[in-house]
């Protein structure tokens, strides 16, 4: 998978579990999934800078 597969994977994923966590968010599995979602999106940038660095 490219690059730009493994990001909008990545980013669905993470605005999924974000949308589910803030919905159920007065228990504790919904600040769970929100921090789940908030982690994967911090991923991804982190795999975006990496990929922006190393030398192709």
């Amino acid at each position: 998978m490219d690059s730009f597969g493994v990001t909008l994977a990545v980013i669905i994923f993470g605005m999924f579990m974000l949308g589910i966590g803030f919905t159920i968010r007065e228990r504790g599995a919904g600040v769970l999934l929100m921090w789940v979602g908030v982690l994967s999106m911090l991923s991804i940038i982190t795999y975006r800078i990496y990929l922006a660095t190393s030398a192709v």
